[in-house]
């Protein structure tokens, strides 16, 4: 959220905003009856609320005295018994840039769900591999009882060795195929994630953590989320 204080600078009596402590002078005259710090203008996705900042301030929204009402820029906005009629040009001339994150939401879920699939991909493969020693155990354990001759424990071994065998060949694959697959995930993953501003990747962490920023570590642009 953007959040833009207006009153009278004391010193010109011009327009004054002030935004993240940095204060601004707009060229237009504005009469005594305006405070230093009149109201506020808060600015975010939801939209624009304006606040009176003083009980013994007087801001008016089309003509009807206000403390805190969601505006547009197609109400008049007007400061103190005098009336004086904010341009909102001004307030165009301080707001700064923003980027709108929501969309990198989608892009760190997907990115985040094609790892996770792929974790438990490789898991489920290593317990299945692991059935090839189970069954080579039970054959060994069958020939303990029925001697080596007995037609399980030659069923058993030969099963064992072709398991063996096709997780070996399927191992060999992924050995090349997985990596490369990972590569053009990430490789898609840094191009998607970025500053919808200035295009710098935003790191791998997670968005609820990027969400937590209010810009761009690059480009100093303000983030809605």
């Amino acid at each position: 959220m953007i959040t833009i204080t207006l009153g009278r600078d004391p010193k010109t009596s011009n327009l004054k905003l002030t935004v993240d402590n940095q204060s601004t002078l707009f060229n237009s005259k504005v009469p005594m009856s305006v405070s230093a710090e009149h109201c506020a203008i808060d600015i975010s996705e939801e939209g624009i609320r304006m606040r009176n900042l003083d009980i013994n301030n007087y801001t008016y929204v089309n003509q009807r005295a206000v403390e805190s009402l969601a505006i547009s820029k197609e109400d008049v906005i007007e400061l103190g018994p005098d009336r004086y009629q904010l341009p909102w040009q001004a307030i165009d001339h301080v707001v700064p840039p923003t980027a709108d994150i929501r969309p990198l939401q989608h892009v760190w879920s997907k990115y985040d769900e094609h790892r996770l699939d792929q974790q438990i991909a490789d898991r489920r493969f290593n317990s299945l591999r692991s059935a090839t020693g189970l069954i080579t155990m039970g054959a060994i354990a069958l020939s303990m009882l029925t001697g080596r001759q007995s037609l399980w424990f030659i069923v058993l071994y030969v099963v064992a060795i072709l398991i063996s065998l096709a997780f070996t060949i399927k191992a060999y694959k992924d050995a090349s195929a997985i990596p490369q697959k990972a590569q053009l995930l990430n490789r898609q993953f840094q191009k998607d994630y970025v500053c919808p501003h200035c295009g710098h990747f935003l790191g791998n962490q997670p968005y609820d953590l990027l969400a937590q920023n209010d810009h761009c570590p690059y480009c100093k642009i303000h983030f809605i989320h």
